[in-house]
This record gives structure tokens, sequence and C-alpha cells, in this order.
């Protein structure tokens, strides 16, 4: 397969993971789904099994919200957030009296707390969305490139050193994109991801700098050869695109966005919670 062919391929490779990077949970759009349908039976809690119908959908639209947050989205979360606070205030009214219930209503005030700021933070998740695309676009050029100038590097007998850190910078890059994809995945989401994405960057742009310059700290000489030349000023060219967006800027501060992560994460795990609680309270009467 030639060069233009393997990028094109990574490419829809990495959009499509961009674009429907979700794990498929069967179990749970099951029981989604026996909920309803038990939610329309006349003899169920109305607030309760609605509750509980909320508790499983709200880490779905959480989880939709954080990768493309459209105005469609904000008001799917809010309506949402309105029946979930009516339903919660109608168990924690029942429950009253049971051990666990004010920790109930706790964690459903934390995730209320969580979609205001989900809401809140709307246009940074959508800068966000649209980074992701602009660096899984580049990153696999940029793996080609540095692919490409390895062999160069390799075929004149050039210091290993130099080979060397040419194909470590393509196993850098990709880390770079998988760390900033785990951003907005809320199955796989930690803070620790926008550190790495971080250091990773600047460990990147450190090794081109010193192949472009050379770096006696590193150890690591100039590149003289025009053509390897060539290649790293491109690779150097589509890294600055990276590095002038001003999504870059919001990640170098960190918050609010480790904020937003944390939110996420949230509501996926007190929505399970309350929905545990609820069950016991209801197997229990």
């Amino acid at each position: 397969m030639n060069n233009s062919r393997k990028l094109s391929k990574i490419k829809h490779e990495n959009n499509k993971m961009l674009r429907a990077k979700s794990i498929i949970r069967p179990f749970l759009g099951i029981t989604l789904a026996l909920m309803l349908s038990a939610c329309s039976t006349l003899a169920t809690d109305h607030h309760s099994c609605e509750l509980k119908v909320l508790s499983l959908q709200i880490p779905k639209q959480t989880e939709g919200f954080i990768r493309f947050a459209s105005p469609r989205a904000v008001d799917g979360f809010k309506h949402n957030q309105q029946k979930f606070n009516q339903a919660l205030t109608a168990m924690h009214k029942k429950y009253a009296n049971r051990g666990g219930a004010d920790k109930m209503l706790q964690d459903g005030q934390a995730i209320n707390a969580n979609i205001d700021l989900l809401v809140q933070h709307q246009n940074s998740l959508n800068a966000l969305y649209e980074y992701q695309l602009l660096v899984s676009e580049t990153i696999p050029s940029i793996q080609a490139e540095y692919n490409i100038l390895a062999d160069m590097m390799a075929r004149a007998n050039n210091s290993a050193i130099q080979a060397i850190i040419a194909k470590n910078q393509v196993y850098i890059a990709g880390r770079l994109l998988d760390s900033l994809l785990n951003l907005t995945d809320v199955n796989s989401i930690h803070p620790d991801d926008l550190d790495d994405f971080l250091a990773d960057f600047e460990t990147f742009n450190i090794y081109l700098k010193a192949q472009l310059n050379g770096n006696p700290e590193l150890g690591v000489e100039r590149v003289n050869n025009a053509e390897m030349r060539e290649s790293l000023l491109s690779i150097q060219a589509e890294t600055e695109e990276m590095m002038k967006s001003e999504t870059m800027a919001l990640l170098k501060q960190r918050e609010p966005l480790l904020s937003v992560i944390k939110a996420a994460r949230d509501n996926v795990t007190k929505s399970e919670e309350i929905f545990a609680r609820l069950s016991e309270f209801e197997s229990s009467q």
C-alpha cells in the first residue's frame, strides 16, 4: 500500500473513532427499554420509575454532550434535568425516613450541578470537538512523514539516534491523539489524559526542534540534508497549526476543563448509585 493510501486509511479510521468512539453496552440498552416499558403500567410508582429511567439516560446524555455539545443536546439535557429534579424530590420525600435517602438526594443535587456546569461550558466543549477533528486529521500526516523520514535516514546511513528519534516521534504523536480523544470518552476519561497530552506535545516539539537546530544537551545533531529538512519543516508547520489553536490555550489553562471532566465522570458514578439505591428501597418495601 502506498503512503497516500495509508494516510487516507489512517485518517478515515481516526475520524470514525472520533465521531463514534463509544463502548456499546447492550445490557444498559435492554435495561432502559424494560424500564420504559414498566413505567407505562398503572401499578408502577411513576416518580420512582422515572428517576430510575433518568439515572440510566443521564450518563448516556453526558457521554454524547461531552463529545459534541449541540444546542439540541442542551435542550434535551435541560429537559431531563427538570424531570430528574421533580422525581428526585418526590422520592426523597417518600423515603425520607430510610437510611441512604439523604445520600441519594445529595447525589442527585451533584448531578444537577454537573449538568449546569456542562451546559455552561458548551462553547468550550464544541471548541474541543473541533480541535479533536483538527488533530485527528493532522497526526496521521505527521506520522506518515516521520516514517518516510526514518526510512530516508536509514538508507542514507545517518546516525542511528536520528532514525530512532524519528520512529519515537511517530509513537509520541499517536499517544498525543489517544490522550486527546480520551478527554471526551466518559468510559475512560481521566484528568491525567490532559497532563499526558500537554507533556507529550512538549516532548514532541523539543525533539523536532532538536533535529532542526541541533541540541548538544540531548545529544541530537542538526539534520543538514536538504530533503530531510524539508520533511521536518513540513512537520513543524503542521505542528504549529495545532499550537496556534485557541483550544490549545484552553487546554493549557487546565480549568475549567478539569472541572468539566470531573462533572462528566461524576454523572456516571452518581447515576449508578441512585439507580442502585432506588432498587434497594423498592426491594425492601
